[in-house]
């Protein structure tokens, strides 16, 4: 520890371990220091500014300074002054305010950072997620798709998520007065360019292959194109599809169930096995070619389990008649 005894301020704000024992320095590290302290060496005050300069950068809390630090501050600073020429305080002073402005810098650099960047969490291919929102909401992340919501969640004017691939929302109901919702109530999801705002409810959102589609469970919603007016209000069993442009539709109205794939299913009714095929390109990361084109077009009805890879080809292969050959994460279908 003797090499401390001649540090600068500056010399300890450059030293490894130093700056390692303030960040996370342990028990045994804790007493070694503690000891070289009692000891009373000169440049103690040194010391202490370089240990206050490195808590105020990794907290954004005010940090208060002890009466002692105060004390043994004021006499270095005197000590300096009768020690040395006009020129050289100066540079101390011109050092120390350098070293405080740099802290106070970083600090505001990192409440800025803290303020702008965004928490996403993602799902690979055949993953699913469950994701609870720091206001008790819950989200369920289908395979290949993410959520994004910003860090400082609670510094926020309202509640506001970005889904991409596929989601179903349970959102939290904050308000009080249905007639009169305060803009931190309010809930709004971004897919794509589509903007929902919501109260509280529950819905299911997906964003895929340049289409949007959401379905309300329960609750009330509207939904609009980002940055336009009109909006449409949707009730329980309605469904809104947004290719270009909105429209509304009853569950009995679509071919598929939107939220099946909550039990591991694909219920559909006319569904094509194109539109199947999509499906599952979307969920297990696969490129499908299927060879005789005119059974693409083929309407399929019923229920397919969706919770494997394997499951879905031997469905597909006995509805089509066909063989399966895979080539890395190419899959052909083949007539028999």
């Amino acid at each position: 520890m003797e090499k401390y005894n001649t540090y600068s301020t500056e010399d300890f704000l450059n030293d490894k371990d130093f700056i390692r024992w303030i960040k996370e320095g342990n028990t045994e590290e804790r007493k070694r220091w503690e000891d070289w302290q009692q000891s009373t060496p000169e440049n103690l005050a040194a010391y202490q500014q370089a240990s206050l300069v490195l808590r105020m950068v990794m907290s954004a809390e005010r940090i208060e300074p002890s009466a002692i630090f105060g004390d043994n501050l004021l006499k270095d600073i005197q000590s300096s002054i009768v020690q040395q020429e006009k020129k050289q305080r100066v540079v101390l002073w011109l050092r120390i305010t350098s070293v405080a402005a740099a802290a106070i810098l970083a600090v505001a650099v990192g409440i800025n950072w803290y303020a702008q960047s965004m928490i996403t969490i993602s799902t690979d291919y055949a993953q699913q997620k469950t994701i609870t929102l720091p206001d008790e909401s819950i989200v369920k992340l289908n395979a290949n798709s993410s959520i994004s919501y910003h860090r400082a969640w609670s510094w926020q004017s309202k509640r506001e998520v970005w889904v991409s691939g596929e989601a179903f929302l349970k959102v939290t109901h904050l308000n009080t007065n249905p007639i009169k919702i305060k803009p931190q109530e309010q809930f709004s999801v971004h897919a794509s360019s589509v903007l929902i705002n919501v109260l509280g409810t529950e819905f299911n959102v997906k964003e895929r292959r340049k289409q949007v589609q959401v379905a309300l469970l329960k609750g009330k919603i509207s939904v609009q194109i980002e940055n336009q007016p009109y909006a449409i209000i949707m009730k329980p069993g309605e469904i809104v599809r947004y290719n270009g442009i909105l429209q509304k539709q009853t569950q009995q109205q679509v071919m598929s169930v939107p939220q099946a794939w909550l039990e591991g299913n694909m219920i559909v009714n006319g569904l094509t096995a194109r539109q199947i095929i999509d499906n599952f390109e979307d969920t297990y990361g696969y490129k499908v070619i299927l060879e005789d084109s005119t059974l693409a077009s083929k309407q399929i009805d019923g229920t397919i389990a969706f919770n494997s890879e394997e499951t879905i080809l031997y469905t597909l292969s006995n509805i089509l008649n066909v063989n399966i050959y895979k080539e890395g994460r190419i899959i052909y279908l083949r007539s028999r």
